[in-house]
């Protein structure tokens, strides 16, 4: 997507970009009777991203436990929703947002061509490129942090009572939220890709790419102009959506930090998953987390594979979760 970036143009920019979330709020379940639904913008390294917060409709305590729920690789906060309302109505403030660049969120702008001068105050006007559908798990801690900075000033939350809760890439966040991120009470992390170089090595297996090679080159030739500064359209995983930022992902390996842990973790895998090697990823995370004397299970779901949680596991798996964060988040 290309602009020009001038002050009378920013409300027809803004309206021009939320086009797509229209289709989006569409597929959000209708919310039930035990459930309050509101809409939030959260603000990411000068980036808004677009949240669902949801309430339950009768409380009499006036500081509740909350959770923050992100999506997965090439997913959407639309589909949290039958979880955040199922965890709202059951007492919890629920936090879920759309990533910069995906859903509802809006992306990055990368400048085409020269810097022009800048005038009054530092404001410039640019010819612009909106980056969309990048998966980039630095970034996307950096949106987790954004999130618990946002529900931590929000009127009515308990902010000694924070969980987290990420499916498949993002329950490889889950991981690292436990390992890294102090403001988290506890977390749980489903079908959770915690090896980001055997998730990489998995996808582009049957390409005959070295993948830990391809990412260097990429990230050579970025730094040296001589491709796109942000990845976008290209370096595109097999059956997964979105462009990856590879250099990233292949050195993101939260299971490596699990040892830190020291908050309650749960983490839900499928028996037969396929995206990547369960025993390495979350299996390894929960014994290492044990190590270090944290409250951790590991759970498998028997008889289904890595996307069947979203399908006929989605109940057991989000009653999981629900009684994890009654055991660890409520007094």
């Amino acid at each position: 997507m290309m602009c020009i970036l001038r002050p009378a143009l920013l409300p027809l920019l803004s309206a021009l970009l939320a086009i797509p979330t229209l289709v989006a709020a569409q597929d959000r379940p209708t919310t039930p009777d035990g459930a309050l639904h509101t809409t939030v913008d959260i603000w990411s390294e000068g980036t808004r991203m677009a949240g669902d917060l949801y309430r339950p409709a009768r409380t009499d305590d006036d500081r509740l436990p909350a959770i923050i729920m992100s999506h997965g690789w090439g997913g959407t906060k639309a589909g949290l929703a039958r979880n955040a309302m199922r965890f709202a109505a059951d007492g919890f403030v629920v936090l879920a947002f759309d990533y910069r660049g995906w859903g509802e969120s809006d992306g990055k702008l990368v400048v085409i061509g020269a810097m022009p001068e800048r005038g009054v105050n530092g404001e410039v006007q640019v010819l612009a490129r909106e980056i969309r559908r990048v998966v980039d798990p630095i970034d996307q801690t950096l949106d987790i942090r954004r999130a618990f900075d946002f529900l931590a000033g929000e009127p009515g939350v308990d902010a000694d009572r924070i969980g987290y809760w990420g499916s498949s890439y993002s329950g490889a966040h889950a991981i690292w939220v436990a390992a890294n991120e102090p403001r988290a009470a506890c977390a749980v992390g489903q079908v959770a890709a915690a090896d980001s170089l055997d998730l990489a090595r998995t996808s582009w297996k049957d390409t005959g790419i070295d993948i830990e090679q391809h990412a260097r080159e990429q990230a050579i030739r970025r730094a040296r102009g001589e491709i796109a500064p942000l990845p976008q359209g290209t370096d595109k995983a097999p059956n997964l959506n979105g462009w990856a930022h590879l250099d990233k992902v292949v050195e993101y390996r939260p299971v490596d930090d699990a040892g830190r842990v020291d908050i309650p973790l749960l983490v839900i895998d499928a028996e037969h998953e396929e995206l990547f090697d369960r025993h390495r990823a979350g299996e390894l995370a929960v014994a290492r987390a044990r190590e270090n004397g944290a409250r951790a299970e590991y759970r498998v779901i028997p008889d289904i594979t890595h996307y069947d949680i979203y399908r006929e596991a989605f109940e057991e798996s989000g009653e999981m979760a629900l009684d994890w964060f009654n055991e660890c988040l409520k007094d």
